[in-house]
């Protein structure tokens, strides 16, 4: 017979990187989902906005698939 073919699912994280200052502040974020992602800044960062409406910036490095 054939095969089963699911669709995958692939949500979008924040994942900061443990180097940051505000470490303590964006470890308690890790993990949450990803909204929406701004363009890229002169800074090399992107506006991230949560599901839950919190705004961080990040590099899109933190911004993974899972």
């Amino acid at each position: 017979m054939g095969e089963s073919r699911r669709p995958t699912e692939v949500a979008w994280v924040f994942r900061p990187s443990l180097s940051h200052q505000q470490t303590q502040r964006l470890r308690g974020l890790s993990g949450k989902p990803v909204y929406g992602v701004g363009p890229l800044g002169d800074d090399g960062r992107v506006e991230v906005v949560l599901q839950d409406g919190t705004r961080v910036r990040a590099t899109p490095a933190e911004v993974v698939a899972e």
